[in-house]
């Protein structure tokens, strides 16, 4: 991949990590108390542009197999420049799949849930809800702020680790962004 094409998949990368600092920094006031907004739709938004980040490095497969060979190579490409490994905390979107085909997960959910009791957007710990006729399977959003945990039908992801995840990705794009910048400057001098 020349350092052309390189730097646009970058500037992308680095303005969807900054949307995802945006989201966590309204997430982080809103658990502070300093604000009052709806914390679920900014953690989605912080889901949906963690995603997009991971798909500029790991390319999900498509239904065209020369579009997929193409993105898996920009993919490792990508990451090479930026030597991030496979399981990084970013690569999984578990936690957006769940959100974009949240029909299916329902559909699961009426199917399966043993007393179709449903909890939307729990704010707290577990044990707030308790009871057993409530499962874990039956809580579709869970926040504990005191863990950073973000539960879906028990399932659990890390928020903290994602945020950590991709500042890594934010500050190696931005070095090497500032060394693609560098190089073209002194090709452009030694013209």
């Amino acid at each position: 991949m020349d350092d052309f094409l390189a730097k646009i998949y970058l500037e992308q990368a680095k303005q969807e990590c900054e949307r995802c600092f945006h989201s966590i920094q309204i997430m982080n006031a809103i658990t502070q108390r300093k604000i009052d907004d709806d914390f679920f739709q900014h953690a989605l938004d912080l889901i949906h542009h963690a995603a997009a980040v991971s798909r500029i490095f790991w390319p999900p497969g498509g239904r065209n197999k020369q579009s997929t060979k193409r993105a898996h190579r920009r993919g490792q490409a990508l990451r090479g420049m930026l030597q991030l490994q496979n399981g990084h905390h970013v690569q999984n979107r578990s936690l957006r799949d769940h959100f974009e085909h949240f029909d299916e997960r329902l559909d699961d959910w009426a199917e399966n849930s043993k007393n179709r009791n449903i909890v939307h957007r729990l704010f707290g710990p577990r044990s707030a809800i308790g009871g057993d006729a409530i499962q874990d399977s039956d809580i579709i959003h869970h926040f504990d702020p005191a863990t950073n945990i973000f539960g879906f039908r028990g399932e659990h992801y890390n928020i903290q680790e994602l945020a950590t995840g991709l500042d890594d990705i934010y500050q190696k794009t931005l070095a090497k962004i500032e060394e693609l910048d560098a190089k073209k400057a002194l090709q452009w001098r030694s013209r």
